[in-house]
């Protein structure tokens, strides 16, 4: 049976789908008899999730992106 450690370490794994069937039915059963784990599951779903759509909307305005370019050559090694 996996423990708590090893859910945290196969968490983004489990989550993106690419753990083997058995490994995902461990975690699940691990799930079962783990609020806390399950807890935190959910936490890192809903943040992943957030942070996904929040990055995807937001935009850099015009001025930044030109002081940006601007800072980077001026910074230029070489």
């Amino acid at each position: 049976m996996i423990c708590c450690k090893e859910c945290l370490e196969l968490l983004h794994d489990y989550l993106e789908g690419t753990l083997k069937l058995e490994t995902s039915a461990s975690l699940e059963e691990h799930f079962e008899d783990c609020p806390p784990c399950i807890a935190f599951v959910n936490t890192y779903k809903s943040t992943s999730h957030l942070c996904k759509t929040t990055l995807s909307s937001t935009e850099i305005p015009e001025i930044v992106k030109e002081r940006l370019k601007e800072f980077v050559e001026k910074n230029k090694s070489g």
